[in-house]
């Protein structure tokens, strides 16, 4: 592979890794301790990237329970504690990732993830998996000026690679990744293996891609 663009930017949840089994599981594990059922996991599947506390707050406000704000600070934390324990149990890398992405890079391709997670929790697992060395910039929620779909949270990783938006493709697979895309005015491919509730399709992406395996080729028919 040949480098054609300057810079890929990935969204991480949903794209680059399958982290909603041990997302889930630590809601399953406070619900429990706050005496609720659990979830099912194929139900919530698809907003396991919606963030700690919106994530509980749906399915709470599903139930009929509500919390004050005053009160919700210490669910969060209590939810986050328990995905911390065991945030590497389930999670994988999806099928091809690690190789495509090390082809990506060895081509002299800049890469990094935008994700509107924790920086911490961001680094870990890309350790954890042997990803981290490959990234040139891992903008979180907590580490940008704006989170996605704001165009600064991408302006920013671009900037930080020393790219620019016209040589930049985004990755991602929900609505907000193709709006911080269109925002910050790059390219966009959204993969249809992820979280989103809404076809791959009708995301209005510039392209689909229903396997990691098919980024070098998108990467070749742009350049």
């Amino acid at each position: 592979m040949r480098k054609q663009w300057d810079a890929v930017l990935f969204d991480f949840d949903g794209t680059l890794v399958d982290s909603a089994p041990d997302i889930i599981a630590a809601l399953n594990r406070l619900l429990g301790e706050l005496g609720h059922t659990h979830v099912d996991y194929n139900a919530y599947r698809t907003r396991a990237g919606d963030g700690a506390r919106n994530l509980l707050e749906q399915v709470l406000a599903g139930r009929g329970v509500r919390y004050t704000e005053d009160e919700w600070p210490a669910l969060v934390e209590r939810l986050l504690a328990h995905y911390y324990e065991i945030m590497t149990e389930n999670t994988r890398p999806y099928p091809a990732v690690p190789d495509i992405l090390a082809e990506i890079y060895q081509s002299g391709m800049a890469l990094a993830v935008c994700t509107n997670r924790t920086h911490a929790t961001t680094d870990q697992l890309l350790s954890h998996f042997g990803l981290k060395d490959m990234f040139g910039a891992v903008m979180c929620a907590d580490n940008v000026s704006a989170k996605k779909p704001d165009a600064r949270h991408l302006h920013e990783a671009i900037e930080r690679l020393g790219a620019t938006p016209e040589r930049t493709i985004m990755v991602g697979d929900t609505a907000t990744d193709v709006a911080a895309a269109r925002n910050a005015g790059i390219k966009v491919v959204a993969v249809s293996y992820g979280y989103s509730e809404r076809p791959a399709a009708d995301l209005g992406a510039d392209a689909v891609m229903a396997d990691f395996n098919e980024l070098p080729t998108l990467l070749a028919r742009w350049s």
